[in-house]
């Protein structure tokens, strides 16, 4: 029963995420081979509580995402890195307790699992990022 309710949630957030990585018009930027889904995609409206997240292509990949110029520290970071998901959603006693209105940027970085920090990935040239730019009205 426990593996098929498990079936079940993985299945339905596959849906939830192919549904949220509709692009509304063509893409302006070419993203980096390692991003397969963006919430919200750049340019895209977001509610103040909406998620920021972005599903990596590769489960052997480990990153952070950076909200305009804030690291978000990883016990607020959601979603299954097994899985190459890294998800934020702002809330009370989190760095971001909601977005203000107007533009707002995120980075992701990323890094192979094997690497065990940010800095170490840099100096082996391991380290990817990607920035882009989203709307809370």
């Amino acid at each position: 029963m426990a593996i098929v309710a498990g079936i079940v949630l993985v299945g339905v957030n596959v849906l939830i995420w192919g549904g949220r990585s509709q692009v509304n018009g063509p893409a302006t930027v070419q993203r980096p081979d390692e991003i397969a889904l963006l919430q919200p995609n750049e340019s895209d409206q977001l509610l103040p509580q909406g998620e920021v997240g972005v599903q990596l292509t590769r489960a052997d990949f480990t990153g952070q995402i950076t909200i305009d110029g804030r690291v978000i520290p990883q016990d607020q970071i959601t979603g299954d890195p097994n899985l190459g998901q890294l998800q934020f959603d702002p809330g009370p006693g989190k760095d971001i307790r909601e977005f203000s209105k107007g533009g707002h940027t995120a980075v992701i970085e990323w890094w192979p699992r094997t690497i065990a920090t940010a800095e170490a990935a840099r100096a082996k040239g391991q380290f990817r990022s990607y920035t882009w730019s989203f709307n809370v009205g």
